[in-house]
């Protein structure tokens, strides 16, 4: 089959692949890399900071979030279109992989490229909904959990997100803590899981990024309720590590207790996590059935018992998390949450709707 010319639009807020936190910047970086390596011509419209083997089109010099400024963000992403509609042409894309949202929707009537969108964050507004019904876009999720929202839309594939598996050391001997990790805001169970090991007395080592002061609510938590908390007794927090010193975090762990408050649309810290032979403890939200296969490489726990915060059987899952075989986490990874697999599956899409065309 002839080799495809790919257009990646991701997100401004961090370059790709991300230094730290980004869980949608490093699933753009295996597939600019990977679709490369095999022979396709990949464009990325991304940050100048983007270290990246493709072609980089640069939009801004730098992320974001790394800039002291800016408040307001929907002047870049206008920029960004208009140069995407403008360059696609010049490039001869055969077709566009979006992964920011609905800004990519002002691209339609603009450019005749077709254009996929995978969906990393759950549907929350209505009118989301309504603009990828009325334009029929071409949806990838990355969990069927994700679709529960808005069922009838055009879905043309469900692909798992992936990693890079080989990266992941395997443990079959922790040591003595419970491990967490994510954004130190409210929707990932922070708070829930700090209270959790204050109940139980267990050894809890926590890594994150905090939340900008222009996340104003998340912020704001996590200086009232989080803050004071961390460094404390059973709690240890070591910051928004490296990837070096993440992999450490997990693969050390007992178990990572997940007791996530949203609807998770897919969850790469629960594969990564595995990936090292830690199984994980979730609260049943989202993605989790999916990604966790229940008693077998975790538990899966209903968040509520009669509208109470299920603790209780989340701390049962605690004392039982040790009887989870460690071989059988890593091989739940390898067989379905591979970045080979993952960048194999959006190829075949690719030519799929090209063929549709």
């Amino acid at each position: 089959m002839k080799k495809l010319r790919i257009g990646q639009i991701s997100p401004l807020n961090l370059p790709v692949p991300p230094q730290k936190y980004g869980g949608t910047e490093r699933i753009i970086y295996f597939l600019c890399q990977d679709l490369t390596e095999k022979g396709h011509e990949v464009f990325l419209f991304g940050t100048g900071n983007s270290k990246v083997d493709c072609h980089l089109l640069p939009i801004t010099k730098k992320g974001l979030w790394e800039e002291i400024k800016p408040k307001e963000y929907a002047p870049y992403h206008a920029f960004q279109m208009a140069f995407i509609a403008q360059k696609s042409k010049e490039l001869k894309l055969d077709i566009l992989h979006d992964h920011l949202g609905p800004w990519a929707l002002t691209l339609y009537g603009q450019t005749e490229i077709p254009i996929i969108h995978t969906l990393h964050v759950p549907f929350k507004n209505k009118d989301r909904i309504w603009a990828y019904k009325n334009l029929n876009s071409k949806l990838v999720s990355i969990s069927f959990a994700q679709r529960k929202p808005a069922k009838d839309l055009n879905y043309v594939a469900n692909i798992y997100n992936g990693i890079n598996i080989n990266s992941f050391s395997f443990n079959p001997k922790p040591k003595n803590y419970f491990c967490w990790v994510g954004e130190l805001s409210p929707r990932k169970g922070i708070y829930e899981v700090i209270e959790i090991a204050k109940t139980t007395k267990i050894n809890l080592v926590l890594a994150g990024r905090i939340p900008s002061p222009r996340q104003k609510k998340d912020y704001f938590f996590f200086k009232k309720h989080i803050e004071k908390k961390l460094n404390k007794n059973n709690i240890k927090y070591v910051g928004e590590v490296n990837e070096k010193k993440l992999k450490n975090v997990y693969k050390n762990a007992i178990a990572f207790l997940y007791p996530l408050q949203w609807e998770e649309p897919f969850g790469l810290t629960v594969i990564e996590s595995m990936a090292c032979g830690t199984p994980v403890i979730a609260f049943k939200r989202g993605s989790m059935e999916e990604v966790i296969k229940n008693k077998k490489t975790g538990f899966v726990i209903p968040p509520f018992k009669k509208k109470v915060a299920n603790y209780k059987e989340f701390i049962e899952a605690i004392k039982k998390v040790k009887k989870i075989s460690r071989k059988d986490c890593r091989e739940w990874v390898e067989e379905r949450f591979s970045k080979a697999r993952m960048v194999s599956d959006y190829e075949k899409l690719y030519y799929k709707v090209l063929e549709r065309q």
